[in-house]
């Protein structure tokens, strides 16, 4: 059975040895370190149980469907590499002369457009409307060494190495991102009336890095969602699999702590007072939301830092923090664009029209979100596939025969002409099946049919097959008239669902309502499914009566009988009281706990912080 991971104290860190151990098993260790890896593994049992864990999880990925590569993997792993250290005057080395370096996923560097080529972001200018909390752009001055940045207590990242190197040195490109904006050079700064001077928490001036590129807390919470940097492997890590800590730690020498002192206080005292509110909010959070927002900063704060000097003033100069965010957005979609492969580009470039260039753009990234889901479903679960055990509900006998029984109703997977699946889903399907039948693979068979019952929602079926209607033939004398023409026998509409439940009857709904209305109005359109308890298939009658009822509350009965003899809208209903109340539908709902099937397989709505 699947048991909540419980989590660790937020002061991990990654283990060195877990990082050396994904290497060994990569085969990227040299020979020497190879040897002493394998030393440490014929005399620690703790250190081969962790490499058996590692590499059976290692083992599934010959179950994970072999898509096209992910048009985003260039972008994603761009954004991992360390970038250029700064010079000691604060610049980074420059560039090959009109072009930027990237490395698609055959591995060959490829050329990007110059960044002076992008079009670039416009920069509000108006004096009148700065936002006051906006981040206040200082001039460069000499600094030779690396600013530090807050401890990492609650810094970790798990299972991918790409993740754990970004992750690792993360705060060192933060505090490079704003050394040119906290630091003016002395003989450009002219002499204001002292003023009066904001005492701080020394933890204020620890993260003024930080806080010096974020307007306030909204805008915290703005970044850390998906269409800015929410899923960076450093922000969406996954919580249930914490390194145990190791012995890195980041601390403040006294002189670099003076240098952070000074810079604050020579900002302006309304941008003191609102870097020491964002810090004061920060700190009422729990401790799990605190420590998301302080490591999004940080990948905010090291993606400004690796920006052309154009972008980075187009976004630094926005006028107000939804300006900002909104050229924060388009530059994050021209990067994404930028670094497709060679052949997705020639795709999305062959596209004239708009609205199709962003269809096939959102295709291409929920395609992503699925395999990073995915992966992290495999991470989740990997203790469970070390010990060759099953999550629930397969962890018995009587659990995986009602999932099998649900998915051979709901799906129809042996039935050509009912199946309600795409070839592609299909073959997954049976493919998954097989596998947890012959090698025990029940988790990933799990993960497949959760994902289809999401795709593809069931309705309960009719007790009467009069009422089960899929097909022209099946469809009442009150729709014929507006599914076919005054004379002939061809429908007006192609229809593409014939012999599929619920689907055709929902499509006749469509083209019913899409349709030209007759002279004289429409005769009165009985249901095309059942829309009262009494017109289910046993045994949704008596789950209604003896277990979904009896839960709902008295308005939520009294709406659900004002939807009788409305088809689908009665059906529908009711599955979603059912969930509301953590009940299955039999036969409509996959068996068991709603809420335990998200928590142990839906990894957005269970897994993501």
């Amino acid at each position: 059975m699947a048991t909540d991971n419980p989590v660790p104290d937020d002061g991990a860190l990654p283990d060195p040895f877990e990082v050396e151990l994904v290497a060994y098993l990569d085969g990227e260790l040299d020979a020497d370190a190879a040897r002493k890896v394998e030393a440490r593994l014929q005399t620690d049992p703790d250190a081969r149980a962790r490499a058996e864990a590692l590499k059976k999880s290692y083992d599934l990925l010959d179950y994970l469907p072999r898509p096209e590569p992910s048009p985003t993997f260039t972008t994603r792993t761009l954004e991992k590499l360390p970038a250029l250290k700064p010079l000691p005057n604060g610049t980074s080395p420059p560039a090959p002369a009109g072009t930027s370096s990237s490395t698609p996923r055959d591995g060959q560097p490829t050329s990007q457009p110059p960044a002076t080529e992008r079009p670039q972001p416009a920069v509000a200018t108006s004096p009148t409307t700065v936002s006051s909390s906006m981040p206040i752009p200082l001039e460069t001055g000499a600094l030779s060494l690396p600013l530090p940045v807050r401890p990492r207590r609650g810094v970790w990242v798990a299972g991918v190495l790409a993740a754990v190197i970004a992750f690792t040195t993360i705060g060192y490109f933060a505090t490079a991102a704003i050394r040119p904006y906290l630091f003016p050079s002395p003989t450009s700064v002219q002499k204001e009336p002292e003023e009066p001077k904001l005492e701080v928490d020394a933890r204020v001036i620890e993260n003024l890095p930080l806080y010096a590129v974020a307007d306030d807390l909204a805008f915290v919470r703005e970044l850390v969602k998906p269409d800015y940097f929410g899923e960076e492997p450093a922000v969406s890590y996954d919580a249930s699999l914490r390194i145990p800590p190791g012995d890195i730690s980041d601390k403040l020498t006294g002189k670099e702590f003076e240098s952070l002192a000074r810079a604050f206080r020579a900002l302006p005292a309304t941008r003191q007072a609102e870097i020491a509110k964002l810090d004061e909010q920060l700190q009422a959070l729990e401790a799990k939301e605190r420590d998301r927002l302080l490591r999004v900063l940080e990948v905010y704060a090291a993606w400004l830092e690796r920006l052309p000097d154009a972008e980075r003033r187009g976004v630094l100069s926005a006028a107000t923090p939804n300006l900002r965010l909104e050229v924060i957005r388009e530059v994050r979609k021209q990067q994404w664009i930028d670094a497709l492969p060679p052949p997705l580009r020639k795709q999305l470039d062959m596209l004239t029209n708009a609205k199709e260039k962003a269809a096939l753009i959102q295709q291409w990234k929920d395609e992503e979100a699925i395999r990073r889901d995915r992966w992290a479903f495999i991470r989740q679960h990997a203790k469970s596939f070390a010990d060759n055990k099953s999550p629930w509900p397969f962890d018995t006998e009587a659990g995986r025969k009602e999932v099998l029984d649900f998915a051979r109703v709901a799906f129809k997977p042996d039935n050509f002409k009912q199946c309600r699946l795409s070839l592609a889903e299909l073959g997954e399907y049976k493919r998954t099946l097989e596998l947890a039948q012959r090698d025990g693979a029940w988790a990933w068979y799990g993960l497949t049919v959760y994902e289809l019952s999401k795709l593809h929602p069931y309705l309960p079926e009719p007790a009467d097959n009069k009422l089960l209607i899929t097909d022209l033939n099946d469809l009442p004398a009150a729709y014929l008239s507006r599914v076919f023409p005054k004379k002939g026998f061809v429908p007006r509409y192609k229809f593409t669902t014939i012999g599929k439940w619920p689907e055709f009857p929902l499509e006749v709904l469509d083209v019913v309502k899409d349709g030209p209305s007759p002279k004289g109005g429409f005769p009165p359109m009985p249901p095309l499914g059942p829309s009262r308890l009494n017109e289910f298939k046993e045994p949704v009658r008596t789950f209604a009566t003896k277990e979904l009822f009896p839960k709902m509350r008295s308005t939520e009965r009294f709406a659900l009988r004002n939807l009788e003899g409305k088809w689908p809208d009665y059906a529908r209903a009711l599955i979603d009281y059912a969930t509301k109340h953590d009940l299955s539908v039999p036969g409509a709902m996959l068996p068991g706990s709603p809420k335990r099937w998200d928590t142990t397989y839906g990894i957005r709505a269970g897994n993501r912080p």
